[in-house]
């Protein structure tokens, strides 16, 4: 769905607003919202059961099975799913906002027949595999297990079911994924991108970037791409970090997970940034900031606790009520994390993406207006991007 210059610029307000108090992050524009499943299983069972085989017309192996896991082939901090298939098609939850694909709630049993039946229809589509709530909550937790914070505040109840899908060209990933993003019981897409190692090693980053530096690193028109403008980067000086959202909010998992966050001081020493928009009024912010000893490591600790503890509360903001949750991010640099936030202001809803890519003290964001129709991938390889400019304005 694209929109109009002022109804961007009107979101981008809110959510800029909403982000700088949640997060420290002074330039990040971002605003989004059953104890079940909580008990693991002992051992993790085989794998994730498909439902199923060829979607498109002329598959040679109809009857593919699923991928098979288990811990000696899941390692911690490995995404199972990277380098087996080529996009997730995510299905509704009842605390997703009802917006999109999502106006009336949860997918039905209905939809979800039809969802996957459609995605069998496409000539692009070579396999399709459903992952159900317990199955990716499994995954969850032995993708995480180095993480007790992050696995004590998630429940299988905020994970959302979907369709795994394995496509004959990757390249046709934008025409499969355009085809549901708002279909009735869809959520979002994303690209699975492949994991495994880098073709040569990261620099390693140890100290805050110098201003030059960071002027360095921000991102660029060539790395947006055709279509968008934008000036020479602006400074930002040297700042207090403000907490993430840390009231109490009389709900026992959000105030555990906002209990049980790292501590310590949070402090910005320098930035930069660069404001992009195309012709249709859509903006996105690319930020760089250094902070002081592991205050970025601590700055994306709490707001991780806060993304998983509160996914599912409305927090209050100037007006407006806004929901926050975590979206997929790739695996880059030392960390990734991704939120989006999702405000309503009497009735008007708009979603808001940033991914935060962090190297050492150094903390790149990209934001983005979720709701504007970009291409789908946009996000994951500006992150990319993000994460090689950090590196490259490291070295000496």
């Amino acid at each position: 769905m694209s929109m109009g210059k002022q109804s961007t610029s009107r979101t981008g307000g809110i959510a800029i607003r909403c982000a700088a108090v949640i997060l420290s992050i002074t330039t990040a524009a971002a605003c989004t919202g059953g104890d079940g499943g909580k008990a693991p299983p002992k051992q993790p069972k085989a794998a994730p059961s498909a439902a199923a085989g060829s979607a498109g017309p002329g598959s040679d192996d109809a009857d593919e099975e699923a991928p098979a896991w288990d811990t000696d082939n899941l390692p911690p901090g490995v995404d199972f799913w990277a380098g087996k298939v080529d996009l997730a098609v995510f299905l509704c939850q009842a605390s997703d906002p009802k917006t999109g694909g999502c106006s009336n709630g949860a997918v039905t049993t209905v939809q979800r027949e039809e969802i996957l039946a459609a995605l069998k229809a496409m000539p692009q589509v070579k396999h399709v595999y459903f992952e159900d709530r317990r199955q990716a909550w499994e995954l969850f937790r032995a993708q995480n297990a180095g993480n007790p914070l992050l696995l004590d505040a998630m429940t299988a109840e905020q994970l959302p079911e979907s369709f795994r899908v394995k496509l004959k060209d990757p390249g046709t990933i934008t025409t499969v994924a355009s085809a549901f993003e708002g279909r009735p019981g869809v959520s979002s897409t994303m690209k699975q991108t492949p994991s495994g190692p880098l073709a040569t090693p990261p620099i390693p980053v140890t100290a805050a970037l110098t201003p030059e530096r960071a002027r360095r690193a921000v991102l660029t028109v060539d790395d947006v791409g055709s279509g968008w403008t934008a000036g020479a980067p602006t400074d930002t000086g040297p700042k207090p970090a403000a907490a993430p959202y840390s009231g109490l909010s009389g709900d026992a998992g959000c105030d555990r997970a906002l209990a049980g966050a790292p501590t310590g001081p949070i402090v910005v020493l320098l930035g930069a940034q660069r404001t992009f928009e195309n012709t249709a009024g859509t903006r996105l912010v690319a930020t760089v900031q250094a902070y002081e000893g592991n205050g970025a490591a601590l700055q994306l600790a709490k707001t991780r606790a806060m993304l998983t503890g509160c996914a599912d509360l409305p927090v209050p903001w100037a007006g407006a009520t806004a929901r926050f949750r975590a979206v997929a991010s790739p695996t880059v640099g030392d960390e990734t994390l991704g939120m989006r936030i999702v405000t309503n202001q009497s009735g008007d809803t708009r979603t808001v993406d940033s991914i935060f890519v962090r190297i050492g003290p150094n903390l790149a964001t990209i934001t983005l207006p979720a709701d504007a129709g970009l291409d789908p991938t946009t996000s994951d390889r500006l992150a990319r991007r993000a994460a090689e400019h950090l590196r490259n304005a490291g070295r000496d």
